[in-house]
């Protein structure tokens, strides 16, 4: 038996998941789903899991005392804003 085109939306919906929905190839921005039932079959209309926000990315901006220079790093380096080597400057927020 084939499955319903939005069999994996229907699933996600009845287990509690956030719905969005828009009318088909008209480039409208998603909607949340807010319907007791919706109608599945109701073909202007497309759905899609409500995507989860990604966490967003950094990068960490620290001087070398030592060097003098400034270096950059993914990864926090804990709680320390300054030891004997390195002073916390910022970080940037990556796209």
């Amino acid at each position: 038996m084939k499955q319903h085109k939005w069999h994996k939306e229907i699933k996600a919906w009845a287990d509690g998941a956030e719905i969005e929905f828009r009318v088909k190839n008209a480039n409208d921005d998603w909607k949340t789903l807010n319907f007791e039932c919706p109608n599945w079959y109701y073909e202007p209309f497309e759905y899609r899991i409500k995507p989860q926000p990604k966490e967003p990315k950094y990068l960490y901006v620290w001087l070398d005392k030592d060097e003098d220079r400034i270096e950059f790093d993914h990864y926090p380096v804990g709680d320390v804003k300054e030891d004997a080597v390195y002073k916390y400057i910022g970080k940037i927020k990556l796209e």
